[in-house]
């Protein structure tokens, strides 16, 4: 009978003992850390030039996106600049918009709103053609009846012929 020395026994015994302890082991989990989407859209907003109101998020460029009298052509310089404020805001996951359009008082009323509403169409159609889906954007049509200057002075109406690009609230991450 072959004998065995406890030696024999202490080198299969030890290697068994650390496999089960090891085996007991586990790794603390590790968890992701959260990530704030909201307070990265407020950044990348911010860097647009868009300022929070009460109503969303207004961008404040510095050329206004404005229109020629009686126009509601977009000026080349403006497609520049909506190009990279929709590519901004694609970046950030900010998909909604909402285009309010004006124009002066002068003129009928009416006449008025369908400027507004066709130079609203046409800076949505110009975030469409940046990668915008068209049900993504709110177009209105203000006429003269929001003005953003007084349309008492020629600057006063020039500054009312023009579009406002707001990001409503529910848009971003809460």
């Amino acid at each position: 009978m072959l004998r065995r020395s406890p030696l024999d026994a202490a080198r299969w015994l030890a290697p068994l003992l650390l496999v089960l302890a090891l085996g007991a082991c586990t790794a603390p989990e590790v968890k992701p850390v959260p990530v704030d989407h909201a307070a990265e859209q407020r950044a990348a907003l911010d860097a647009l030039g868009f300022a929070a109101s009460d109503d969303g998020w207004l961008l404040n460029l510095p050329e206004p996106i404005s229109f020629e009298l009686e126009k509601d052509s977009l000026k080349r310089n403006m497609q520049q600049s909506i190009a990279v404020t929709a590519a901004g805001l694609l970046k950030a996951n900010v998909r909604q918009l909402r285009i309010e359009g004006h124009t002066d008082n002068s003129g009928p009323r009416e006449h008025n709103v369908e400027l507004s509403r066709r130079r609203a169409h046409a800076v949505a159609a110009e975030f469409v053609s940046n990668g915008f889906a068209r049900a993504d954007i709110a177009e209105v049509g203000l006429g003269p009846d929001k003005p953003l200057h007084p349309n008492d002075t020629r600057d006063g109406r020039a500054g009312n012929r023009c579009v406002v690009i707001i990001i409503p609230v529910e848009a971003l991450a809460q």
